[in-house]
């Protein structure tokens, strides 16, 4: 998971559409030629029970249509529907097609058997998420439906006479006046959850909508299948968007296709009353590289991590570390392997850096040694973690039946 707009991610897996297109019905489609200079600077539109549309795949402009996702029924509620809806924006109607013609379709957005978070204020960083019991890796903290979804970037027209300098101001107000047309399908309760959240590019003349979207989106892939060419979506969250960025992030979020719905596990086991963190960046990447990519956040993080001189050696060796686990065989000094991978797993763990995948590498192998040897116990222990981590990290235990 990656917090941003208009940010890269490696290509995830990504939803076969193979569904019937249905008629669409009519949406005034966004002016052609875009103004350029100023955007509006006006409060945002309002929006009453007499201004949504009830989901319908509807033409925004020439490439892109807006879906609400999973239909409802006219006049809906959220005493109705409790897991909430989405309001989409794609490229086609195919992928809504795809989605709500998935066997099953919706599945309930999965909850935690007790409230295990709260939002309250933090010293420096606004609000934030805070456990309200403790938590083991891979436990359900919280899960809840996207208020918006749109691609990373649309192909918004601009004016062919609007000089090079401007273009990109001029799709930011075009994208602003599609992103307009959106939230008036939205209910009340959730256009008012939308336009609470922060905005940190008021002065950037993006627009207000597309302010708060760039500030507070997520990263979601429809992912079914591996591809290169797999589009990256935006999805902006009504709680989930106000957790905290962390360098050594104790949580991760996944988002499952089934139930259209983002959820927050712990990466490591967490305390009653410790802030929850997700990382906004690749945690893979070194300090430089990682402040670079939070510098559209309007923060400079000063966690452990970015201020320990050392970090970036640190992750080196743990990506090094694997190297002699490619020679791994039944022949393997087993005692040794174990010993080496536990002694990896501890160097992870006191860095706080249990969500990269070399932690889980580890794991496996210890696991794998402690059979080998009869440790069965020992055994047992890693496997269970393994399977929590992946819990965590990808909303499923293992399937590769390797353990």
């Amino acid at each position: 998971m990656k917090r941003g707009f208009l940010n890269t991610k490696k290509a995830a897996r990504l939803v076969e559409l193979h569904a019937p297109n249905s008629p669409p019905t009519k949406l005034q489609p966004i002016e052609a030629n875009l103004a350029v200079g100023g955007v509006r600077t006006d409060n945002l539109p309002e929006v009453s029970s007499s201004t949504y549309n009830i989901s319908r795949t509807m033409p925004l402009n020439d490439a892109y249509v807006s879906t609400t996702i999973p239909n409802r029924e006219d006049g809906a509620t959220l005493a109705d529907y409790p897991d909430n809806w989405t309001e989409c924006i794609f490229p086609g109607p195919r992928p809504a097609h795809a989605i709500l013609n998935m066997p099953y379709f919706p599945s309930h957005v999965p909850k935690p058997p007790m409230p295990r978070h709260r939002i309250h204020a933090t010293s420096a960083m606004g609000l934030g998420f805070f456990a309200t019991c403790d938590l083991r890796m891979g436990d359900l903290i919280f899960a809840e439906r996207p208020l918006v979804v749109m691609p990373h970037a649309l192909a918004v027209p601009v004016d062919n006479s609007t000089p090079l300098e401007q273009r990109p101001l001029a799709v930011a107000m075009g994208y602003e006046r599609v992103l307009e047309q959106l939230v008036q399908k939205m209910i009340p309760e959730n256009w008012a959850a939308l336009k609470a959240l922060a905005n940190v590019h008021k002065a950037d003349e993006t627009g207000p909508i597309f302010g708060i979207v760039k500030t507070n989106a997520f990263d979601i892939f429809l992912n079914a299948e591996e591809a290169s060419d797999a589009i990256p979506y935006s999805a902006v969250f009504d709680k989930i968007s106000r957790i905290n960025h962390g360098c050594i992030p104790n949580a991760e979020l996944k988002f499952d296709i089934h139930s259209f719905s983002y959820s927050l596990r712990p990466v490591r086991d967490i305390k009653k009353g410790e802030q929850i963190f997700v990382s906004y960046c690749d945690t893979n990447e070194g300090t430089a590289a990682r402040r670079q990519a939070l510098t559209p956040y309007g923060f400079v993080c000063s966690c452990p991590r970015c201020t320990d001189p050392a970090s970036d050696g640190l992750r080196r060796q743990i990506s090094k570390s694997l190297e002699p686990l490619f020679q791994y065989s039944s022949a393997s000094d087993q005692a040794a392997v174990l010993a080496e991978s536990v002694m990896w797993m501890k160097t992870i763990e006191g860095a706080g850096l249990q969500i990269l995948r070399e932690y889980s590498v580890h794991i496996f192998f210890a696991a794998k040694a402690a059979k080998a040897l009869g440790h069965t116990d020992e055994f047992e222990r890693y496997r269970r973690m393994r399977n929590n981590w992946h819990k965590a990290m990808h909303g499923q235990i293992p399937l590769d039946g390797l353990l």
